[in-house]
């Protein structure tokens, strides 16, 4: 298989990808505080949207818990341990489509109360795009929880200066969007999120556990997730 994007990545690294969430430590810290916030913040009545929702871990979780969840991927690969998983599961109130984030509106046009977003926006060319149609694709006082690769992280910065000598690691060639908690709070201001809050986490070999002990988690983990709301008077 050739592989020219970040979804024929994830459709190259699936079934390894699904595993992690049982053996990978920062996997295992992810699901934890993935459904944490899912837990936290929607209700038994939401309908949710996982965009990106690779092996559909979160999808399950959601639906399990809200009146309904699709997940949407544009990996089929990813699709196909998505609907194992809601076999297994035997959730009913669940389904998956095969779409990218760049066709969200075009292939759904239902909104919805809350959407997920797990390690998604980085890979996206059109970031402020996808934000747009997010917040279109969500009810007034709608919810966002999403993630992405902390630009402020001290191990980012030391793998940015690697990376121009070595060239970038398959699986860190086709991110396209790194930034800070800062900047990121701001691009949602322009489309129309207020922050409701934000973690840091994705622990960085020997650094985090220094960073920390001073309290400067900025510096201390590569992964920030933020829960957002959409209100109708700042929408775009």
């Amino acid at each position: 298989m050739t592989v020219t994007n970040a979804i024929d990545w994830h459709t190259q690294i699936a079934t390894d990808f699904d595993k992690k969430y049982l053996s990978s430590k920062n996997f295992i810290e992810r699901f934890a505080i993935w459904t944490k916030l899912i837990d936290k913040y929607s209700h038994q009545d939401f309908r949710v949207l996982d965009l990106g929702c690779s092996s559909g871990i979160f999808t399950i979780y959601s639906a399990e818990r809200n009146s309904s969840a699709i997940g949407m991927d544009g990996s089929e690969e990813m699709l196909k341990i998505c609907r194992q998983r809601k076999a297994n599961a035997e959730t009913y109130n669940v389904d998956f489509i095969q779409s990218n984030i760049n066709d969200l509106q075009q292939n759904l046009t239902e909104k919805f109360d809350l959407i997920i977003c797990s390690s998604v926006l980085e890979y996206l060319d059109d970031l402020e795009g996808s934000l747009r149609s997010i917040s279109s694709s969500l009810n007034e006082n709608g919810l966002l929880i999403f993630s992405m690769p902390n630009r402020q992280s001290f191990y980012r910065k030391l793998e940015s200066v690697i990376f121009k000598l070595t060239g970038r690691p398959k699986y860190y060639e086709y991110v396209k969007n790194v930034c800070t908690l800062r900047e990121m709070e701001s691009k949602l201001k322009d489309h129309g999120f207020n922050l409701l809050e934000s973690n840091y986490f994705g622990e960085a070999p020997f650094l985090s556990k220094l960073f920390r002990t001073f309290g400067l988690p900025c510096y201390a983990d590569n992964l920030f997730v933020v829960v957002a709301r959409v209100t109708s008077q700042n929408r775009l």
